[in-house]
């Protein structure tokens, strides 16, 4: 079994300007308990499937393949920042919000919850929220400061073109997770 998600890389572009960021807040909130996302992590989750086995995965892909055919490339952009759940006193994941003028992320989404479920794979109860995360709080109620520190900064918005889905694979290690690229399909052209 794999443990697997269905995701969109970003632009390097975009993954620095997060990094900075990252490294802004790391440098200002060096003493409160944070798990801080490695750039080499960062991507647009678009749905998490979770154990799967090798006919799985196979079929997984051939969907993948079938819903990229149907979508153009198309823009995103990564704006400002937001905290999960969205209570300021119970916050657990800071992040960054992504733009879609398009609708196509949301689009994928969809197709992907309704082909998966044909085969046997739940739903996600909740709707769909496109963000990179960008750190998880281990210590939520001495994490006040850095949330609101987040909440208020101002992040330089980027954009960029997704060109391919790719489903990887979540490899856990006493380090934290490690993802690896299992298959990619590029978009409509």
């Amino acid at each position: 079994m794999k443990r697997i998600f269905v995701a969109l890389d970003i632009s390097a572009e975009a993954i620095q300007k997060v990094s900075d960021y990252i490294e802004e807040l790391k440098t200002e909130f060096t003493t409160v308990r944070v798990g801080w996302e490695k750039p080499e992590k960062l991507h647009l989750t678009l749905k998490f499937l979770g154990d799967t086995n090798e006919n799985q995965l196979k079929t997984i892909s051939e969907i993948v393949g079938e819903i990229a055919g149907q979508i153009p490339k198309f823009n995103l952009q990564i704006t400002e920042t937001g905290i999960f759940p969205r209570n300021v006193r119970k916050a657990r994941v800071l992040w960054i919000d992504v733009k879609d003028k398009a609708g196509s992320l949301a689009r994928m989404n969809e197709m992907l919850e309704t082909e998966c479920a044909k085969v046997g794979f739940a739903k996600e109860n909740r709707n769909y929220k496109p963000h990179l995360t960008i750190a998880r709080l281990r210590e939520p109620e001495k994490s006040l400061r850095l949330i609101e520190r987040h909440i208020q900064k101002e992040f330089e918005p980027v954009g960029f073109e997704v060109g391919e889905i790719l489903i990887y694979e979540s490899r856990l290690q006493p380090a934290g997770s490690i993802y690896e690229k299992a298959t990619s399909s590029k978009l409509k052209t």
